[in-house]
């Protein structure tokens, strides 16, 4: 074990060298990986790496067939769209559940993230973007009664990146332009708009639908980009 891992258990420093490697394509989908030589290549023993591989079974990114070993778990778009659409409807209650308890404060935070979202757009950075977009739903989290949805939801999210970065490794250029100034403006826009109904107090359907909408808005622009791209 390298001097990165001080501080980890085995098992920790196996799993998250492992996992980066999966979200990184390092390993190709279907990939069968052989215990004893990733024992070898990390550097522990073949138990902090048996119990390593069974977490990341846990996660989703890694099978075991009924006659073989353990292999990179083959994703394709599809459940990178179903994910969103689970995510967006998760989402979307959260919001309308912690309407109520929240504050003033909590509503110039939330527009001065979305400020910020809107330079970082014109700056085309679209990292610094997406965190932001993150950080303005965490602030909605932050105020859910329902810490068991919260927990989910952001397992939900979690998941949801991972299999964006392995679906679309190659196409990575699909995400960028769909996340352009115009989407992005989209998102933006919809985020006042949450804001709005959370500070006039529009806990109902309505609230729900707009945030349910914004994250789906995103899943159908991607769709169209990959349909057109087909086509051409």
């Amino acid at each position: 074990m390298t001097e990165a891992a001080v501080g980890q258990s085995k098992v920790e420093y196996a799993h998250e060298i492992l996992r980066e490697r999966i979200v990184n394509s390092v390993y190709a989908a279907g990939q069968r990986l052989v215990i004893d030589s990733l024992a070898k290549d990390i550097g522990v023993s073949q138990a902090p790496i048996r119990e390593a591989l069974r977490r990341l079974e846990a996660e989703g990114l890694i099978e075991y067939g009924a006659h073989s070993g353990p292999a990179i778990v083959q994703l394709e778009k599809d459940d990178w769209f179903n994910l969103m659409e689970m995510k967006a409807v998760n989402e979307a209650y959260a919001t309308r559940a912690a309407g109520p308890a929240m504050t003033a404060e909590d509503f110039a935070q939330l527009r001065s993230i979305n400020a910020r979202m809107l330079t970082a757009l014109e700056e085309y950075d679209f990292e610094g973007w997406s965190a932001l977009n993150r950080q303005f739903h965490s602030v909605i989290y932050g105020r859910c009664p329902n810490r068991r949805l919260i927990e989910e939801l952001q397992r939900l999210s979690q998941w949801t990146d991972t299999v964006s970065s392995l679906v679309f490794s190659r196409e990575r250029g699909i995400i960028i332009q769909t996340l352009g100034f115009s989407a992005g403006r989209e998102t933006i826009d919809s985020h006042e708009r949450i804001v709005e109904a959370l500070e006039q107090g529009r806990f109902d359907a309505s609230l729900e639908e707009i945030s349910r909408d914004h994250t789906l808005v995103l899943v159908r622009r991607v769709q169209e980009k990959l349909a057109a791209r087909s086509v051409a």
